[in-house]
C-alpha cells in the first residue's frame, strides 16, 4: 500500500529530503513546485516505509487506505504521463546540513512572526549563534496560517504547533503585540543593538479592481480575518443573501464561497467564533458567482480546491469566465458588456501587495521591497522574506526557502 497527499499539503518539502525512493515531486527546483499545487507521491516507487508521514508538520501524508480516493487519484493522475524515477536517479534536494557557522551575527530582529519570519528565526537559530528577538503586531504567531487559512482546513493549521515552538527556544525573545517602528524607531538606520534586521511582513493590503462602487465591496482578507477571529476584524456589514459575487479565480476566493455557502451544521464542525458562524448562517447566502476575469485554464484555484468547492456547495456556485467587472451598483455587478450579474453583496479576491516599509525602499508596481537574494538594495543590514521579498505569490512551504536564501545571505554578509 502506498502514501498519498492531500490538498492540504503545505510545500514544507522537508518530505522530499527523507523519501528514501526519490518518490515526492515536484521536488524544489523543479517545474511546478511553490505553485500551491502541493506535493505528490508516485504510488508505482512508493514503498510504504511512513518517512513522509513522520515529518509531514501538517498530517498531510497518509496511507492511500486513509487518504481521500480523490487525493489518492490526485497523487497519481500527477505521475500518469512520467516515466518512474530510481531511487538513485536524485536531484540536488538532499537533507541540509545544518552546521553552526561562526563569524555570523550577534543579535537579529526579525519583524512578523509568520511563515516567513518564523522561518527566517529558524534558520538563524541552526546556522548561527545569534540571538533573536522576534516582534509581530498580533498576539500569537503564525500570521496568514493562523488569520488566514479556511477554519474546514484544520490540518494545515497544526504547522502553528511547530511555529511556537520556534518562538518559545531559548535564543528568541518574543515580543508578541509590537509594533517595531515604534519600539525602536528606526527609519532606515539599525537599530541599536542589533547587528542585521530581517523584514517578513507580508503582503497585508488588497489589490483594488479600479471600479465604480468597489468601496462597497467586502476585500477577502478582511472577510477571511473576521471567520478567522483575527484580533479586530470587524464583521462586514449587510451579509445577506440570496446572491453574492466574488471577484477573483484564486484559492482564496474559492474558500470565501465555500465558507459563505456552509450551512449551520458544516460551521458547527469548524473552529470558528459563535458570532461568526451565527452572523454566516443568518445571511441567508444561497447562491455564489465567481467572476474570472480570464479563462479557466488560466484559473489560479488548485484542481484539489475547486474539487474540494464542489463537494461541499455542489451547483449552488457559478463560474463566469472572461468577464470584466465595470462597475458595482445596487442592482449587481456590471461588467463590460452592460450585462448585470444580479447580487447583493460584492467580495473582492484579486491577491495582495506589499506596503512600504519607512526608511526602506519601495516598488510600487511589484509591491516589494528591492533586495538581492534578500539583501534591501542600499540598506545594508536590512533584509526581507517572504511575500514583500518576492511579491504576494506561493504557500506557506514556499517561505522556508525563501527565508533560507535570506538568511544565507545576512550570514555571508555578516562574515564577509
Amino acid at each position: 500500500m502506498s502514501y498519498a497527499i492531500s490538498g492540504e499539503c503545505c510545500s514544507d518539502a522537508s518530505c522530499v529530503a527523507v523519501c528514501p525512493m526519490n518518490s515526492i515531486h515536484p521536488a524544489p527546483g523543479e517545474p511546478g513546485f511553490g505553485t500551491g499545487a502541493g506535493l505528490f507521491i508516485d504510488p508505482r516507487t512508493c514503498i510504504d516505509c511512513g518517512a513522509c508521514a513522520d515529518i509531514c508538520p501538517v498530517d498531510a501524508a497518509k496511507p492511500a487506505d486513509r487518504s481521500a480516493p480523490e487525493d489518492v487519484q490526485r497523487n497519481a493522475a500527477y505521475f500518469a504521463e512520467r516515466e518512474p524515477l530510481e531511487a538513485m536517479d536524485l536531484d540536488s534536494w538532499e537533507p541540509p546540513s545544518y552546521e553552526v557557522r561562526g563569524g555570523g551575527p550577534r543579535r537579529v530582529l526579525v519583524v512578523g512572526a509568520g511563515p516567513a519570519g518564523i522561518y527566517a528565526t529558524r534558520e538563524l537559530l541552526l546556522r548561527t549563534t545569534a540571538e533573536v528577538t522576534l516582534v509581530d503586531r498580533l498576539r500569537h504567531v503564525g500570521g496568514l496560517v493562523r488569520y488566514g487559512v479556511a477554519p474546514d482546513h484544520p490540518q494545515t493549521k497544526q504547522i502553528i504547533d511547530t511555529f511556537e515552538r520556534i518562538a518559545a527556544h531559548r535564543r528568541v525573545r518574543w515580543r508578541p503585540g509590537t509594533d517595531a517602528a515604534a519600539l525602536h524607531g528606526y527609519d532606515g538606520a539599525l537599530p541599536a543593538g542589533y547587528d542585521a534586521v530581517v523584514h517578513a511582513v507580508g503582503a497585508r493590503r488588497s489589490r483594488q479592481l479600479g471600479i465604480a462602487g468597489e468601496e462597497a465591496a467586502v476585500a477577502a482578507e478582511d472577510f477571511v480575518a473576521w471567520y478567522n477571529g483575527r484580533p479586530g476584524a470587524a464583521a462586514p456589514a449587510d451579509l445577506v443573501g440570496p446572491r453574492a459575487v466574488i471577484v477573483g479565480n484564486g484559492n482564496v476566493a474559492l474558500d470565501v464561497a465555500r465558507i459563505l455557502l456552509s450551512g449551520e451544521q458544516r460551521l458547527r464542525s469548524m473552529k470558528v467564533p459563535s458570532d461568526v458562524r451565527a452572523a454566516l448562517a443568518a445571511s441567508g447566502v444561497k447562491k455564489v458567482v465567481l467572476v474570472g476575469r480570464r479563462g479557466p485554464d488560466e484559473a489560479a484555484y488548485t484542481l484539489s480546491a475547486l474539487q474540494e468547492l464542489q463537494a461541499a456547495v455542489g451547483d449552488r456556485v457559478e463560474f463566469r469566465y472572461h468577464a470584466r467587472p465595470a462597475a458595482w451598483t445596487g442592482d449587481g455587478l456590471v461588467l463590460d458588456t452592460g450585462e448585470t450579474i444580479a447580487a447583493s453583496r460584492l467580495f473582492t479576491a484579486i491577491g495582495f501587495e506589499g506596503r512600504p516599509i519607512d526608511g526602506l525602499p519601495f516598488d510600487a508596481d511589484r509591491g516589494i521591497v528591492p533586495n538581492v537574494r534578500g539583501a534591501v538594495v542600499d540598506r545594508p543590514g536590512h533584509y526581507v522574506a517572504g511575500w514583500i521579498k518576492r511579491g504576494a505569490r506561493g504557500g506557506i512551504g514556499v517561505n522556508k526557502a525563501c527565508a533560507q536564501e535570506t538568511v544565507r545571505t545576512l550570514v555571508s554578509s555578516a562574515r564577509g
